[in-house]
Formats: C-alpha cells, structure tokens, sequence
C-alpha cells in the first residue's frame, strides 16, 4: 500500500529504512547476551521503533485537535506499524524488518497464550486500510466520534504490546 501524503516526509511513512545494518554478519544467528554488542543493538533498534510509535501517538493527538481526523488515522496507522516491528524485532532477533509486515507476519507477533491476538490483529488491518485511502468518501465524513474510539482503541493496543516489551525484556 504506497503512500503519497504531503503532510509528512518519508520518515514518517516507514518508506526510509533508519535501522542499522550490520555488514560483516547476520544479527539473527547470534546468541542472545545481554553481553554482546549485538544484543546492545537489538535492544536500541527496539526502543527506537518503541519511542517512533509513541511520538506518532503524539502527533495524532495533536491532529485529532485540529479536526484533522484522515491525518490523525495515518499517524495511529504508523504507531501501531512501529510496534509492531519491535514485536517483530524482539521476536525474530534481527534489526532487518520487512518494509510492510502482512496479516501472516502480524498474527504471530501479537498472539499470546492467553489471547489469541486476532481482535489485535484485525484492527491494525483496518487500520492500515482506512489510512491508506486516498480520499475519504465525502458522503460519509470522518467524525470525531468514530475518530476518537479509533484512538482510543490504537492507544489501549500500543499500551498492551508495550507491555509485552517491557515483560519480555525482563526476562
């Protein structure tokens, strides 16, 4: 799904990759010590994407205010994205994430042994299709009721799968 929206730069849109790359060898086939450089990097590469998603969080409130609500869903899309690929980070062991990560990719990221992560998983699905269409049908404006449960509900989710990080990286 390509996005073309002038209210951001392509950092924002994940069409940059800013993820380290190691040249000299495969991070995902090194052991996982908390010792090792390259668990040093895995866990920065984490946090970035954590803090990216909070910093959108952020700006769709701010949008959200403005009553600029097409905005606001493409910011919760990205938060939401972010999270995701520290999820997939942490899972995966590797700093190298797919540019766009699909319902197969996303479902095991958010499953766990007590939810099955599919409510999760099909809100970030719609999600990633409201804010990638062009234009809002103009017979059915965006409303800020509809936009604030959006929110909210991208909120609760971003809370949820940190704490998973934050559980995880405890371990």
């Amino acid at each position: 799904m390509a996005r073309n929206w002038s209210i951001t730069g392509a950092h924002c849109n994940h069409q940059v990759d800013f993820t380290p790359r190691l040249q000299d060898h495969d991070i995902s086939i090194q052991p996982r010590s908390k010792q090792t450089p390259d668990y040093h990097m895995l866990h920065t590469t984490i946090l970035d994407y954590h803090q990216h998603a909070k910093y959108h969080l952020k700006l769709a409130t701010i949008m959200r205010n403005h009553n600029q609500f097409k905005a606001c869903l493409i910011l919760c899309d990205w938060a939401l994205a972010s999270m995701i690929k520290a999820l997939y980070i942490y899972k995966y062991h590797s700093v190298h994430t797919p540019k766009n990560l699909t319902m197969n990719e996303i479902l095991p990221l958010v499953y766990t042994d007590t939810e099955s992560g599919l409510d999760i998983a099909l809100f970030i699905g719609t999600m990633q299709h409201m804010s990638s269409l062009a234009d809002y049908p103009h017979d059915q404006p965006l409303e800020l009721n509809n936009i604030e449960k959006l929110f909210q509900r991208t909120e609760e989710i971003l809370d949820e799968l940190a704490t998973r990080l934050k559980e995880d990286s405890s371990e």
